[in-house]
């Protein structure tokens, strides 16, 4: 399952694109004797907190209720946890995979549907699914509606990840309960140019296309560099964003290799004059690779 960048700046809970950080299942023993249990071996890290994979897997298994046989599983993730790429919704996503592995396919709209409810939003989830650059939305009912195309492969992302954890909930509880008209118009306008703009490969749109005032300015005091990052200018940076919740942020580039070693030189001296320890990533969208029913 891949990792993640959600919200892209304006498209808060809407929109998010798959990246090339994987987390992989591999089960390496059945005991069709201990059914139902599931027994799970982390190589790289134990999880912090849940473990998301188990929660989801006994979901699909309340949910759907066919029993399955008993699994020893090796977990093996590249996504680090709390960042702000997708680890959460990729465990989720994984966690049903699992189950279906183990008794029936069903469609990509269901499983979407109960990971929504596992993670409290479907954008992750829908990215992890589905990959490439998606798009979702929440009926009143509790349904999912999540579409995904292909991103423009002319643009990768360099991501700074500082060594500063942000749970996904804290990064929430800071968020206003409502915004003003103003801002709702200001980041409706944005997210529909910065669809416009991958679209058609405008990217002289994207900087302006990424701003935001529903998110980040509130979490900027819980995500060190965040204003110095979204403040950087360089002819390849199409424009940055927080990655999800953070504290992760990206730099949308384009242009060559060179190009892409002096944006990630910008983003690694933001956090060495802050003194904080930071890791930086180049990644690349992972395409769709399966649609919606």
């Amino acid at each position: 399952m891949p990792g993640s960048i959600s919200n892209l700046g304006p498209a808060f809970d809407a929109l998010s694109v798959a990246v090339d950080l994987e987390l992989r299942l591999r089960i390496v023993e059945r005991r069709p004797s201990a059914e139902d249990v599931v027994d799970f071996v982390f190589v790289d890290r134990p999880p912090v907190g849940d473990n998301r994979i188990a929660a989801a897997f006994r979901h699909a298994r309340s949910q759907v209720g066919t029993p399955t046989p008993g699994l020893r599983v090796e977990v093996r993730s590249e996504i680090p946890m709390r960042a702000g790429l997708g680890s959460s919704g990729a465990a989720t996503v994984a966690g049903l995979r699992l189950y279906e592995a183990v008794t029936s396919p069903r469609l990509a709209e269901s499983w979407l549907e109960m990971a929504a409810a596992i993670e409290g939003h479907p954008d992750n989830a829908a990215a992890g699914l589905l990959g490439g650059l998606t798009v979702s939305c929440q009926h009143e009912d509790g349904r999912i509606t999540a579409r995904s195309w292909r991103w423009p492969t002319s643009i990768t992302f360099v991501v700074a990840t500082p060594a500063v954890e942000l749970a996904t909930p804290v990064a929430r509880n800071v968020l206003p309960d409502r915004v003003p008209r103003a801002d709702a118009v200001f980041n409706l306008q944005r997210s529909l140019l910065l669809l416009r703009a991958l679209e058609t490969g405008q990217s002289g749109d994207i900087r302006e296309a990424m701003r935001d005032r529903w998110h980040q300015p509130f979490r900027e005091p819980l995500v060190p560099g965040l204003a110095e990052a979204l403040a950087l200018e360089h002819p390849a940076i199409a424009g940055v964003c927080l990655c999800g919740a953070g504290p992760s942020v990206a730099a949308l580039t384009s242009g060559t290799g060179s190009d892409m070693a002096e944006v990630a030189a910008l983003l690694d001296d933001v956090y060495r004059r802050l003194g904080v320890r930071c890791t930086i990533r180049t990644l690349a969208a992972v395409q769709p690779f399966e649609r919606m029913s």
